[in-house]
C-alpha cells in the first residue's frame, strides 16, 4: 500500500534530505520514522507540513480522517484565496468566525497567529504588535528562530509567509536594515531548499519582489536588479506568473532611479500594465495608469491600444 508515510520517505531520500532536516519543529525524528514506516498515522496538519517542506501539495496525497480536519482544510483554502485578493480583514473575520477549529494543535495555532499578524500589519498598521504576533507564530514550529541568524532548516509556505509579514512590519515601522537582512536570510534559505527539492514555493517571488523594492529604496540598485531577475526567472520557471507584472514595475523603478532612458522605463511599465489587465488585476492596472499619467503625462491605455489598419 502506497501511504503518506511511504511518499514522505521516498521523496526525502530522493532529495537526500535527512530526517532531522525535514521534521525540525514539526515532530520528533522518532515520530517521523514511525510515520515513514507506516507504524503511526500523522494528523492531517503534520502530514501537510512534512509534504509541504518537500515541495508537494499535501491535499493530493491525503484522505481526511475526520470532519474536523476536512473543515480546517476548507477554511485554510478559503483564506488563501482571500489573501491573494488582499482581503485581509475578511480573511481575519472568517477565521475568527471559525475559531473553534483553531486550537487543536500547534499548526492550527500558528495559522491563527499568522492571520492575526497579517491583519495587524496590512489592515491595522500596528507594526510592533504584528512583529510580536509573527514571533509567536513562527516559534510554534521553529522554536529557535532568530531574525538575525541564518535559517538552517526547511520551511513550509506558512512559515515563509509569517517571516515575510515580520519583515514587512519591520520595514513599515522604519527598521529598514532589519527588514532587508531578514528577507536576505529568508531568500538564501529558500534558494538552498528549492535547489534541493527542485520545486519553488508560490510565495518565493513575493519575497523576492519585496526585497528588490526595498533595496531600490535604499539606493542599492545593482542588488535590487539581481533579485528582480531571480524573481522573474522563478515566475517563468514555475509557471506562477501572478508576481511577474510587479517585477516589471520594480524593474522600471530601478531604471528610473538610475536615470535610464525613458523608453526603457516605459517598456517595463507597459509590460506590467498589459499583464495586470490580462490577469484581471484591474485595480493595479488603474493605479499604474494614474501613476504614469502623473509622471510622464502618458496614458497607458492609449499606448497599449491595438492599432487598427484600414482594409485595402
Amino acid at each position: 500500500m502506497y501511504t503518506v508515510g511511504s511518499i514522505i520517505k521516498n521523496e526525502r531520500e530522493k532529495h537526500k534530505i535527512s530526517q532531522e532536516e525535514l521534521c525540525f519543529g514539526i515532530c520528533a525524528v522518532s515520530t517521523l520514522s514511525r510515520i515513514e514506516h507506516n507504524e503511526q498515522t500523522p494528523t492531517m496538519e503534520k502530514a501537510m507540513a512534512l509534504l509541504n517542506r518537500l515541495g508537494l501539495e499535501g491535499s493530493r496525497y491525503l484522505s481526511f480522517v475526520s470532519e474536523d480536519e476536512h473543515e480546517f482544510y476548507r477554511i485554510n483554502c478559503d483564506v488563501e484565496q482571500m489573501l491573494a485578493l488582499r482581503k485581509y480583514k475578511e480573511a481575519y473575520e472568517y477565521v475568527m468566525e471559525n475559531k473553534q477549529y483553531m486550537d487543536k494543535n500547534k499548526f492550527r495555532k500558528q495559522f491563527l497567529c499568522g492571520i492575526k499578524a497579517i491583519k495587524l500589519c496590512y489592515e491595522d498598521k500596528q507594526y510592533e504588535t504584528a512583529i510580536t504576533m509573527t514571533e509567536e507564530a513562527i516559534r510554534y514550529t521553529c522554536p529557535h528562530f532568530e531574525k538575525s541568524k541564518k535559517i538552517r532548516y526547511f520551511l513550509t509556505d506558512m512559515e515563509v509567509n509569517i517571516i515575510n509579514v515580520m519583515a514587512v512590519s519591520y520595514w513599515w515601522s522604519g527598521k529598514n536594515i532589519i527588514a532587508i537582512n531578514l528577507l536576505m536570510n529568508l531568500t538564501d534559505a529558500l534558494r538552498e531548499q528549492y535547489s534541493t527539492i527542485g520545486i519553488d514555493s508560490f510565495r518565493y517571488p513575493m519575497v523576492l519582489c519585496n526585497l528588490a523594492q526595498w533595496l531600490n529604496e535604499q539606493k542599492r540598485y545593482e542588488e535590487a536588479d539581481e533579485y528582480i531577475e531571480i524573481g522573474r526567472e522563478a515566475c517563468i520557471k514555475s509557471g506562477k506568473m501572478r508576481m511577474l507584472p510587479f517585477f516589471c514595475c520594480c524593474k522600471a523603478a530601478v531604471l528610473l532611479s538610475m536615470n535610464c532612458p525613458e523608453e526603457h522605463i516605459l517598456r517595463e511599465y507597459i509590460s506590467a500594465y498589459v499583464m495586470f489587465k490580462s490577469m484581471g488585476l484591474y485595480d493595479d492596472a488603474m493605479k499604474l495608469r494614474s501613476y504614469l499619467l502623473e509622471l510622464y503625462n502618458r496614458d497607458l491605455e492609449h499606448i497599449c491600444a491595438p492599432k487598427i489598419s484600414s482594409s485595402t
